[in-house]
């Protein structure tokens, strides 16, 4: 939260020539993982994730003539699903929200086509049910992706985007359940959205 409230102030503060140059933006995002537990407890126990909508809001800096420096604030919903085995095939588990911080660098690939790559962290918030209900982990997270921009007019884009992250996830939760392993979670995903400058 300090790293996306200095960029706002840094933002406010830019002289009138910068702040034409300070790009915003918000979009909707669908991400889908890999599985964010599996153990062996009596049987074998897997926990995977369900697709989740992710609101994602950024602001962003030119560095030089081509690249720009940004972050992205975002908010996900998520769901789970377990499976063990000799049980019912699959029964659906506990939800949960995340909160994301990332910083990262973009620039040019091929006309409106732009790359983004960068880290920072993702904390899986407290929740009153089963898994975070002692509050969730804070991990770091890895992230990469790319941009393409439909121009609408002046100062505004059509963006589709396209992203990758990697963590690894643990739990004390997860852990005091009998899920010991830490585990590498990739999620993949895309959305909408728009930029924009303000006046």
């Amino acid at each position: 939260m300090k790293l996306l409230r200095c960029t706002l102030l840094l933002t406010l503060l830019s002289p009138a020539a910068l702040s034409g140059q300070v790009r915003y933006s918000a979009s909707l995002d669908f991400m889908g993982g890999t599985k964010l537990a599996t153990d062996h407890i009596f049987q074998d126990i897997t926990v995977s994730q369900k697709v989740a909508p992710t609101v994602v809001l950024g602001a962003s800096l030119p560095v030089s003539a081509r690249e720009r420096f940004g972050v992205e604030l975002g908010l996900g919903f998520g769901g789970t699903r377990i499976r063990e085995s000799g049980a019912p095939p699959t029964t659906i588990g506990p939800a949960f929200r995340t909160l994301s911080l990332t910083g990262g660098v973009e620039g040019p690939i091929f006309r409106q086509l732009r790359y983004r790559v960068g880290a920072g962290i993702l904390k899986y918030l407290p929740d009153k049910e089963d898994f975070f209900r002692r509050g969730g982990p804070t991990l770091l997270l890895l992230t990469g992706g790319a941009n393409y921009h439909f121009p609408l007019k002046t100062g505004l884009d059509l963006v589709a985007r396209l992203r990758y992250d990697y963590q690894r996830f643990s739990s004390d939760e997860f852990a005091a359940n009998g899920f010991s392993r830490t585990q590498d979670v990739h999620r993949f995903g895309g959305g909408l959205g728009i930029e924009f400058r303000l006046p």
